[in-house]
């Protein structure tokens, strides 16, 4: 009896601590993302150094991520510019920074564990797409322009293969090992 209850609170124990489910996202007047879970419990997500603004919030499909733009101010161009993807998922915000380049677009692939960017320089052409684990922000594939497109880019072909010439210091597809 007393080995089935060790075992019963091992795999509590084992299960997430923390699981949100959330019904919305905004953005406050002081520009800090607000996450309301279903509970009601209202997260706040701190800006980041040198945040002027927030665009594209998005909740996943599998209500346990959100995700959105981090704007900040451009030496050449009237207007701020995203550079960075915030993720919140289950209580842990992770910033995804395409290659130092302004991100173009972004979105969910799947349920919401993983995301794909389009980034390339304020002017010009695209230089790629990445796909990024949400969980870690840790890169899981990328196609640097030119380049066909892979599924989790799919709607980003004529895009991705419009750039004159690939970039010499990148392959036109690869994978991270």
């Amino acid at each position: 009896m007393r080995i089935a209850l060790i075992l019963s609170a091992l795999c509590l124990s084992a299960l997430p601590v923390h699981s949100q489910i959330i019904s919305r996202a905004f953005t406050a007047k002081d520009g800090a993302v607000r996450v309301v879970e279903r509970s009601g419990a209202t997260k706040s997500i701190a800006l980041e150094p040198k945040q002027v603004g927030t665009e594209h919030l998005r909740i996943a499909p599998d209500r346990r991520t959100v995700g959105w733009s981090v704007l900040i101010e451009n030496c050449c161009t009237s207007y701020p510019v995203p550079v960075t993807v915030n993720v919140y998922r289950d209580g842990k915000k992770v910033s995804i920074s395409p290659d130092g380049l302004m991100v173009w677009e972004w979105r969910f692939v799947g349920r919401g564990d993983r995301i794909a960017v389009l980034y390339g320089p304020v002017h010009g052409y695209a230089a790629g797409a990445n796909l990024y684990d949400t969980r870690n922000g840790k890169l899981l594939a990328s196609c640097n322009t030119p380049c066909k497109a892979p599924r989790w880019a799919n709607e980003w072909q004529t895009t991705l293969a419009e750039s004159p010439q690939p970039h010499p210091a990148n392959p036109p597809l690869r994978s991270p090992q």
